[in-house]
């Protein structure tokens, strides 16, 4: 089913299903000085789980929203289906916890153990582009470089 916007789903706890992924400090080699929000870490993590919902190839429709809370890096994923709820808690793991205003909540640290079974059903990330954009990004810089007169 198509993935929605974060909104669409979460607006309405009590028809969902809410999956909550902790960040690891190791996961993805851990924080890098050039990254102080950890966004690229961020990005990879909800970029696992959007594979990992489309391979499985989930009955009902599904949203994903990376955040921050507190010193905490998480990935929030929706579900409308109890079947889906219940086929990505096998892949992620993790354990059930109270689910308040939602049909079901589920917790998982994301851990390296955790990343290679969700990528099991993923699959590797499309790099296709990457050079691309490496060299655009290289040559934008050297261009920068030469406009403020920096040698």
């Amino acid at each position: 089913m198509p993935r929605l916007a974060w909104t669409d789903l979460a607006n309405s706890p009590g028809n969902a299903f809410l999956i909550v992924g902790e960040l690891a400090p190791c996961f993805a080699g851990g924080r890098r000085d050039d990254d102080p929000f950890d966004s690229a870490r961020l990005r990879f993590a909800a970029n696992l789980i959007v594979r990992t919902c489309s391979h499985l190839k989930l009955q009902g429709p599904f949203a994903v929203q990376p955040s921050r809370e507190g010193n905490s890096l998480i990935i929030q994923c929706v579900v409308t289906e109890h079947e889906d709820f219940a086929r990505l808690g096998e892949v992620a793991g993790g354990y059930e916890i109270e689910a308040s205003l939602w049909c079901g909540h589920r917790h998982f640290l994301l851990d390296n153990a955790t990343h290679e079974a969700l990528l099991a059903v993923a699959g590797q990330p499309d790099g296709r582009g990457a050079g691309r954009r490496a060299r655009a990004a290289s040559r934008e810089a050297e261009e920068q470089r030469h406009r403020w007169g920096h040698d």
